[in-house]
C-alpha cells in the first residue's frame, strides 16, 4: 500500500509519519526543513498545495492520502488561509484518481465554542477564527465530493500538544507558565470553562485507526480522555512545574484591558504569541469540549494519555530543547 502524507514537516505530521507503515511518500516544499523525514527514511516528492501540476506527480499510484498540510495560525492573513487550506485541498482532491481513502485533518475550530458538553459531530458550526472558517470551507467542499462518491474521511483534532509542538496554543500556554510570566499570575473569569487538549500520540493513534472503509464518508472528533477546566489545567501544569497556580481571578473585561496594549506592542514588533491577544481572553470564557465516542465506536479510537502524563512528557522535551 502506498500512502501520501502532506504536512509531514509539521508538528502532527512529524509524529504521524513515524507510525505509518508501507510505502510512504511525503509532499514537501523545496523550502521545507526535511531533516526529520530524511531520518525516518520516507520518500520525498517536491511540490506545493497551491500548484496543481506538482500534485499530479505526488498522488501517482497512491492508495491512501493523509492531508495534514495547511496554513495554520490563529492570527494570519485570509488570502493565505484561502489559497492553502481551501484551494489547496480542492487541488489535491482533484489530482486524486482511484484512491481508497482520503483522510483530511480538519480541526474542532470549525465548530468553535459549544453549548452541549461534550459536543458530538452534529453540533452547530460556529468558527471564531479565520483558520477555522477556512477549514470549514474545505470540509464543505469535501462533503460535496463525498456525495459524488469520493472516499474522504474528515478528522477534527482538538488542541494538540506534545514534543515538537512550538508556536501553538498549548506551547504558549505551557511556556508562559514555565517562565512564570505576568500573564499567568491571574485567571480571566472563573476559570471553570472547559478546554480540550489531546496528546499528539493519541492523535496519531486516531489517524492510523481511521484508515478503514468504515470511516469513509464520515466526520470524527479526535479528542482527549476528558476536557479540563482552565483551573484544573493550571493546577496540573503548575504541579509539574513546581510553582503555585494562579489564585487571582480577574473580570474578563479588565483582563482584556490589560492585554490590549501588549497586543499592540507585539504587533508593532512583528511578534506573535497566542497568549497576547484580546481574542484569547474571549476564547477562555467559552466551553470547548468534544466527544470521542463516535471515533471509538467506529474504529476503536481510545485516548490513552491523561493530561498530566502528556504534559510531563511535553515539558521534559521543552526543557531538553531549551524552550524553558
Amino acid at each position: 500500500m502506498k500512502v501520501l502524507l502532506t504536512g509531514g514537516t509539521g508538528f502532527i505530521g512529524s509524529h504521524l509519519v513515524e507510525a505509518l507503515t508501507g510505502d510512504v511518500v511525503c509532499l514537501v516544499r523545496k523550502s521545507s526543513d526535511t531533516a526529520h523525514l530524511e531520518k525516518v527514511g520516507v520518500e520525498l516528492v517536491y511540490g506545493d498545495l497551491k500548484d496543481p501540476k506538482s500534485l499530479k506527480k505526488a498522488v501517482k499510484d497512491v492508495d491512501v492520502v493523509y492531508h495534514l498540510g495547511a496554513y495554520y495560525t490563529f492570527h494570519g492573513v485570509w488570502d493565505k488561509f484561502y489559497k492553502t487550506n481551501v484551494l489547496g485541498t480542492k487541488y489535491l482532491v482533484k489530482a486524486c484518481e482511484n484512491i481508497d481513502q482520503f483522510i483530511y485533518c480538519s480541526t474542532t475550530e470549525v465548530v468553535g465554542p459549544v453549548t452541549v458538553i461534550p459536543a458530538s459531530e452534529t453540533h452547530p458550526l460556529n468558527p471564531v477564527y479565520e483558520y477555522g472558517k477556512s477549514k470549514l470551507m474545505a470540509e464543505k467542499f469535501l462533503l460535496k465530493e463525498i456525495e459524488k462518491g469520493f472516499p474522504a474521511t474528515i478528522l477534527r483534532p482538538v488542541g494538540v500538544y506534545g514534543p515538537r509542538c512550538v508556536n501553538d496554543v498549548s506551547y504558549y500556554f505551557m511556556v508562559h507558565l514555565a517562565r512564570n510570566s505576568l500573564l499567568t499570575k491571574f485567571v480571566a473569569g472563573s476559570g471553570n470553562t472547559l478546554v480540550d487538549f489531546v496528546f499528539v500520540k493519541d492523535v496519531v493513534q486516531g489517524f492510523v485507526k481511521a484508515k478503514t472503509k468504515k470511516a469513509v464518508g464520515e466526520t470524527y472528533f479526535i479528542s482527549s480522555q476528558k476536557p479540563l477546566t482552565y483551573n484544573e489545567a493550571y493546577r496540573i501544569l503548575c504541579k509539574l512545574l513546581k510553582r503555585d497556580p494562579p489564585h487571582l481571578h480577574v473580570n474578563p473585561f479588565l483582563a482584556k484591558a490589560a492585554v490590549a496594549p501588549l497586543e499592540l506592542l507585539y504587533k508593532a514588533a512583528g511578534k506573535e504569541d497566542f497568549m497576547v491577544h484580546v481574542s484569547t481572553v474571549d476564547a477562555t470564557q467559552q466551553d470547548r469540549a468534544y466527544s470521542w465516542e463516535k471515533a471509538h465506536r467506529d474504529f476503536g479510537y481510545n485516548p490513552e494519555y491523561t493530561f498530566e502524563e502528556g504534559a510531563c512528557i511535553t515539558l521534559d522535551w521543552y526543557r531538553k530543547n531549551g524552550y524553558i
